[in-house]
């Protein structure tokens, strides 16, 4: 599970007016009115910008949201809201596209937060499969309910798997921004460093199977020997397995992992791209280990050379262009996709 329901415990849950969905013919209404209750959604400022996820149907993605709370003469917040504000695809902008689709719909919304601080907006009409079992759990409409009220854990716990079912794109790209690094407007900061730390063990729990498949070779007296670079701690070798075939010859392996499909783009460094066209052409094999945690496999991806040596070549020519303006880089990170232009040799799927 990636995403999990936060502490407070509160989800709200609201028809949507004409004026809310901008169906109007007379409204100039730029915002969707929320409820609220005490302690909800508080950790969002008076006035704040954030990202949000909305989910409808099919659809998932992180959006730009602004929300803020009115103030009361007498110097108290209540009735926040969200507004369609500057971005062009924000999360009202969103939901009043969905419903211009189908205006005859009725629309319902239900928001509540997540434990990274970031918002939740569910949106359904009256022809969604949920909604018979929403108004099963919520008796009316225009509510905040809490633990208090009803029993929200099935809900929550239903909530959590369509969001980790739903944002299986999401959590694609979160993994290749975590391999980076990079600062992302739809990513939170501690989201990244959690991606981060999540494909580093999968990196390792990748490295722990490929090695108990290759002392089943050994056992199985397939292949003479086999040194385990990064058993002890990280080596920083340009490969993480090295083999010796029965005719004595070595053969690199590098073991590159994903919790998703094996068509997840692959990063290799300069450094390793120019180790790759050191060898001889059927020395190296990338071990993709895929669907890790799951059903895990992996398919043996070989013969990368040509592509490789070209590839190290606009490298070395990028590199020599930065010089002449005293410029220079220490690493590139190079996002790879694996196919027969890439590697002319891909092995069926081997299960671990």
């Amino acid at each position: 599970m990636f995403f999990k329901i936060n502490s407070e415990r509160k989800i709200g849950y609201k028809e949507l007016t004409s004026a809310d969905l901008g169906l109007g013919e007379t409204s100039n209404q730029t915002h969707i009115g929320l409820y609220a209750k005490e302690g909800m959604l508080s950790f969002l400022k008076n006035e704040d910008s954030t990202n949000a996820f909305l989910i409808y149907e099919n659809f998932c993605d992180i959006l730009p949201c602004d929300f803020n709370r009115i103030e009361t003469p007498d110097g108290f917040f209540r009735s926040p809201k969200i507004r369609m504000g500057d971005e062009k695809n924000s999360v009202v902008r969103q939901i009043r596209f969905f419903a211009s689709q189908h205006p005859e719909r009725t629309y319902y919304l239900i928001w509540f937060g997540l434990d990274n601080n970031e918002l939740v907006f569910w949106l359904l009409d009256n022809t969604s499969k949920d909604l018979n079992m929403i108004q099963k759990i919520f008796p009316k409409v225009d509510t905040v309910y809490s633990d208090e009220q009803v029993d929200l854990s099935k809900l929550f716990a239903y909530l959590e798997k369509q969001i980790d079912y739903l944002s299986i794109g999401l959590q694609t790209e979160l993994e290749v921004i975590g391999q980076t690094m990079n600062s992302s407007k739809k990513f939170k900061r501690i989201d990244i460093e959690k991606a981060q730390q999540i494909f580093k063990t999968n990196g390792q729990l990748g490295e722990t199977l490929i090695n108990q498949y290759l002392e089943k070779l050994h056992f199985e007296k397939k292949i003479k020997e086999f040194v385990w670079e990064n058993k002890s701690r990280e080596s920083y070798k340009p490969f993480d397995f090295t083999v010796t075939s029965l005719l004595n010859e070595t053969e690199y392996i590098d073991v590159k992992t994903t919790a998703y499909d094996f068509l997840q783009p692959t990063f290799f460094s300069d450094g390793e791209v120019d180790f790759i066209t050191t060898l001889q052409r059927e020395k190296y094999s990338v071990y993709r280990v895929f669907s890790v945690n799951k059903d895990s496999k992996f398919r043996i991806c070989q013969n990368c050379f040509d592509y490789m040596t070209n590839l190290n070549l606009k490298i070395k020519a990028f590199k020599n262009e930065l010089q002449k303006v005293d410029s220079g880089v220490r690493q590139l990170n190079l996002m790879i996709n694996q196919n027969e232009n890439t590697f002319k040799s891909i092995s069926d799927d081997i299960i671990l």
